[in-house]
C-alpha cells in the first residue's frame, strides 16, 4: 500500500513538473513589475508565476509548521495532565 501511495505521489509530481514545463514554454512574454519604491523588474511570466508560486508554497509550509508545532505542544500539556489525573484517581480508588 506504502509502494502504491509513492508511486501515485510521483505520477502527480511528474504531471505538474510537464505541466510547469509546457507552461514555461508556451508563456516567454516579458513582463515588467513596478514596486511602489521606484524599481522595476522586467521577467519572462513564467518565471514571475513560479515566484509567486514558491512564496506561496513556503508560506504555507511555514505556516502550517508553526501551527503544527503548536498543536504538539498542546498535545504534550493536555498528555502530562491527563496523566497527573490518572495518578490522582488511582491514589482514590
Amino acid at each position: 500500500m506504502k509502494q502504491l501511495k509513492l508511486i501515485f505521489i510521483i505520477l502527480i509530481c511528474l504531471v505538474l513538473l510537464s505541466y510547469a514545463v509546457a507552461f514555461a514554454a508556451h508563456n516567454k512574454d516579458q513582463v515588467t513589475i513596478n514596486f511602489l519604491i521606484g524599481f522595476q523588474v522586467t521577467i519572462p511570466i513564467a518565471v514571475w508565476s513560479g515566484l509567486v508560486f514558491s512564496v506561496g508554497v513556503l508560506s504555507v509550509w511555514l505556516l502550517g509548521g508553526i501551527s503544527g508545532a503548536a498543536q504538539k505542544l498542546r498535545l504534550r500539556k493536555l498528555q502530562k495532565e491527563l496523566e497527573e489525573v490518572k495518578r490522582r484517581l488511582e491514589k482514590v480508588g
